[in-house]
């Protein structure tokens, strides 16, 4: 019989509880709309009750009480040029129980092609804003 160290041991039993996902409530707000979101250890989907709108889902980095969830997109422009829009959301993960709040910045920028590739043509600012989640349980 192999023995585990206790260290392994730890990391095996805390493994289930560090990937737990939750389904949380967004309330309406005139940015989103309200939804619901789920929050995984690597993925974020974030549903809006607006049926226009697509769900959106962000790639997920979980590193010990925080989470950074991005998605991107890129789309040629009318000129030739390149628009990237990005969203971020930020997670602070209370020591029990899922975040109660994801912090949102949409940063933004214009490129230009040129004839060794596309430059920078204009950095928009970045919106920001927050929203609540409510009603959180584990899935």
């Amino acid at each position: 019989m192999m023995r585990l160290p206790l260290i392994a041991l730890a990391a095996l039993t805390a493994g289930p509880a560090l990937s737990e996902t939750w389904e949380c409530t967004v309330p309406y707000d005139e940015i989103n709309g309200g939804g619901t979101v789920i929050i995984g250890s690597d993925r974020l989907v974030f549903v809006s009750n607006w049926p226009h709108r697509q769900p959106e889902e962000a790639t997920c980095i979980h590193d010990g009480a925080a989470s950074e969830c991005m998605s991107a997109r890129l789309s040629q422009t009318k000129n030739g040029g390149a628009a990237a829009m990005i969203k971020l959301f930020s997670l602070g993960w209370p020591v029990d129980g899922p975040p109660t709040t994801i912090h949102v910045r949409e940063p933004a920028a214009l490129f230009r092609a040129g004839s060794d590739g596309y430059r920078l043509f204009r950095a928009l600012p970045s919106a920001g804003y927050s929203f609540a989640l409510t009603d959180c349980a584990a899935r």
